[in-house]
């Protein structure tokens, strides 16, 4: 079953080059017209926030399909934050914290709104404080679903690393308030947590799984260390020919974002990521 491959702009786009979108952007939509993906996932960033038209133009002007929209990872560890300042109770701190991250929430569904991107990810909890009161941050959730349907969004929940449960418990215990949202799996934090095979095979929440974002993981079972640097597929432990048979098992059509960098302070290295796009054109 193929499925459409789409790249990250955070695979091309980062300090390293000074945040340069426009030319990660001229790569991707070199790509595009050789048929080696058929979109792209924009990665919010820090830098954007000052420059949102800009941003939003020279998306628009590289011609590639947008499908989905990263939100800034920043969002999620304040929501985790504000929930660590909440049990200790410090409830104004709390507060300025969680209204912090609903206002920068807001910033990024308008950015999926200008590009009239149907989906948004978003790491629902992060930072050093993760998981260890999701509650809280679950307790936020519909107010996200809210406010990303206001600017057109679909909200995807990842699963991200956790450090006191695991992505799986997690994903089940907000599913409850999850309403018309989805889900996004991540292969690489799936091998993390061990969590390929039983994700993708659980009759509740694999329906919900609707987009996919692929790289690979050189460490052992919740070996946080190992998360970086961010492998490209073929070089680490993920089974990618299983994950993809598994896929095809729960019947997924949806999309496949390639994440692994190709950025050094050398420039970016767009023959690997060539490559790479082939290896999962072959596999998904």
């Amino acid at each position: 079953m193929k499925r459409p491959i789409y790249v990250s702009t955070g695979a091309l786009v980062g300090r390293v080059n000074g945040y340069d979108l426009r030319g990660g952007l001229d790569i991707i939509a070199g790509l595009y017209g050789e048929g080696l993906c058929r979109g792209l996932e924009l990665m919010m960033l820090t830098a954007y926030y000052d420059r949102a038209g800009s941003v939003v133009e020279a998306v628009r002007d590289c011609g590639v399909p947008v499908p989905v929209i990263h939100c800034e990872k920043d969002v999620g560890t304040l929501l985790s934050d504000a929930g660590t300042l909440s049990a200790e109770d410090k409830t104004d701190e709390a507060e300025r914290t969680r209204d912090e991250a609903l206002r920068l929430f807001r910033l990024n569904c308008e950015f999926g709104e200008a590009l009239s991107v149907p989906r948004m990810v978003i790491h629902l909890w992060g930072g050093y404080a993760s998981d260890r009161h999701v509650d809280y941050n679950i307790s936020l959730l519909p107010k996200l679903l809210s406010m990303a349907g206001e600017h057109g969004l679909r909200l995807l929940i990842e699963n991200v690393p956790s450090s006191l449960a695991d992505p799986l418990s997690n994903w089940r215990r907000l599913l409850p308030v999850l309403g018309d949202g989805g889900l996004i799996f991540d292969t690489r934090f799936g091998q993390l947590h061990g969590q390929i095979r039983e994700t993708l095979t659980d009759p509740e929440l694999s329906p919900r799984i609707e987009h996919v974002h692929v790289s690979d993981f050189g460490g052992g079972y919740r070996d946080f260390s190992a998360l970086r640097p961010i492998l490209h597929p073929g070089e680490g432990t993920v089974d990618f020919p299983l994950t993809a048979s598994l896929l095809d098992g729960m019947g997924y059509r949806g999309g496949v974002t390639l994440e692994s960098p190709v950025m050094s302070p050398e420039g970016r290295d767009t023959v690997k990521l060539a490559s790479t796009l082939r290896y999962l054109r072959d596999n998904f």
